[in-house]
């Protein structure tokens, strides 16, 4: 009789098998990249030490068939603060799959966060089937150089110089609404690390209403300065000793062309049009550096606003990314934030950013 799926909860010493079980079944590019985060992304970020880790995996006849990782963060819901776990997927090995492993599965995990979320793009029935809301979040982009896109998407360049003027003239416009460095709100400097006035800065900025990731100098240092992998633009707007706000941009590619990514970013809500000043300094780098098109994801209206002064618009999609969260039943404190418009989100936010 073959031995059922049964499940663990991951311990360092585990590290090893789960590894070789990624290389066996993610592409090798995707292995890769996982691999090369793996101690940075579930061993040494700020929570990992105290509060262990959020990673359960399946094991079938002492194999490892399934695995479900997950990042702990500290979040804000509203005023209240707990431990939530970011989930990235749960994956199953190629040999195993319609088999309805993590349904099947015995035991529980260590223990289940009174918040979990995530990205997905499996259709909304499949996450209700596991008690998970679902809401798709389009993305905000902002074309730079639209020649290169014009010519990557009709497969010809006789378009292209069409396009680099329509992304001159939106430019042009936009222009107007930026507020530059110097003006009334500070300057926009570059920041080598988060220091301590971040913190001061996360309770001025912090929502009483709205559930989000703590974004303190903990957090910030280790999710955007201390990745092995990929380097940050980060961007401060300073007045006098204060931070009034922060921006953090990528610089990625996309189907081959220079992309730009608006990662995370906060103000504090009466710091005025810091955040039109951040997006317009990460923009002109963007532009230095020959990126086409810049995207960005975004909740909160005041940063959709400021996106939207800046030129950005919203980008249809058939099947769009979903935002997908669970919200413990017996914390009934915590059931305001089952809607979608209570989150305040970035791209930052998770693994959404942690893959391209």
């Amino acid at each position: 009789m073959d031995e059922g799926p049964v499940l663990h909860h991951y311990h360092v010493d585990d590290r090893a098998e789960v590894l070789d079980f990624i290389r066996e079944a993610f592409p090798a590019n995707a292995s890769r990249r996982l691999i090369g985060q793996w101690i940075w992304r579930y061993e040494s970020s700020p929570l990992a030490p105290s509060e262990g880790s959020a990673i359960d995996f399946i094991r079938i006849g002492g194999k490892i068939a399934g695995l479900n990782p997950g990042l702990l963060l500290k979040m804000w819901m509203g005023g209240i603060e707990c431990v939530g776990a970011s989930r990235g997927g749960w994956i199953v090995h190629q040999a195993h799959r319609g088999q309805n492993l993590w349904q099947r599965v015995k035991g529980k995990p260590a223990k289940v966060r009174p918040v979990q979320f995530g990205w997905s793009r499996l259709p909304p029935r499949v996450n209700a089937g596991v008690k998970w809301l679902s809401d798709p979040l389009r993305p905000l982009i902002r074309v730079l150089d639209a020649g290169p896109l014009i010519a990557h998407f009709t497969h010809g360049r006789r378009l292209a110089p069409i396009g680099r003027f329509a992304s001159a003239a939106a430019s042009w416009s936009a222009k107007p609404f930026r507020q530059r460095p110097g003006s009334r709100n500070g300057a926009v400097v570059r920041l080598d690390t988060f220091d301590d006035r971040v913190d001061a800065l996360w309770k001025r900025a912090r929502s009483a209403t709205s559930a989000m990731v703590v974004r303190d100098r903990h957090y910030l240092n280790w999710r955007y300065c201390e990745r092995p992998e990929a380097t940050y633009m980060r961007y401060g707007l300073e007045r006098s000793s204060e931070l009034d706000g922060f921006l953090v941009a990528r610089l990625s590619t996309y189907q081959g062309m220079p992309w730009g990514y608006l990662v995370d970013f906060l103000a504090a809500q009466d710091s005025g049009d810091a955040l039109s000043s951040l997006i317009g300094e990460a923009l002109d780098e963007f532009r230095r550096l020959g990126v086409a098109a810049v995207v960005s994801y975004a909740t909160d209206d005041a940063v959709r606003g400021a996106l939207f002064r800046s030129g950005f618009f919203p980008v249809p999609q058939r099947k769009p990314i979903r935002f997908v969260r669970y919200l413990r039943a017996s914390r009934t404190d915590l059931a305001r934030f089952s809607a979608m418009n209570t989150w305040y989100l970035a791209m930052g936010d998770g693994d959404l950013e942690m893959s391209p």
